[in-house]
């Protein structure tokens, strides 16, 4: 059986109406839920790997949301923290237009963890590019309502 979207969702990773005005702030409070939680050693190094990452490529996917993501050898386990944030943060989308909801990935280097990754980061592509998701998520109340949002069956 295949990876599926309740296997790389984590309600105690994600949250709503986050603070934050820069996508410093975002990646910096989305990283701290991650340390939290386990999935990572330490902050420092993981995020000056995502930070490399982003500059390779335009991690704002449109529609208000950001996939920062990168391979670090801080992260103890793959994972994705989620964050919805009360303000719009300037970030280099397809778009234009700021983000709101930041998915960060944390995974692993060189264990094949890049791999999961992929197909971690196409499942949850694949639920992000349905309008009526991302007005869930922007609207959720709380990280169970977020994570509904994912698991809702929809018509395609």
């Amino acid at each position: 059986m295949g990876l599926k979207i309740d296997d790389i969702l984590d309600e105690e990773t994600m949250s709503v109406n986050l603070p934050g005005k820069t996508k410093e702030d975002a990646i910096r409070k989305l990283a701290e839920l991650l340390l939290e939680k386990g999935y990572i050693k330490e902050i420092d190094s993981f995020t000056k790997d995502i930070y490399y990452r982003e500059t390779l490529g335009k991690t704002g996917i449109g529609n208000y949301i950001a996939i920062p993501h990168g391979q670090s050898e801080s992260v103890l386990r793959n994972g994705i923290a989620i964050g919805e944030f009360a303000e719009d943060i300037e970030w280099e989308t397809l778009d234009d237009k700021p983000v709101r909801i930041v998915c960060l990935f944390c995974v692993k280097k060189g264990d094949g963890g890049e791999n999961e990754h992929l197909k971690m980061l196409a499942i949850l592509a694949g639920k992000l590019g349905k309008d009526e998701v991302v007005t869930d998520l922007l609207n959720a109340r709380d990280s169970a309502s977020m994570k509904e949002a994912f698991l809702i069956e929809r018509e395609e």
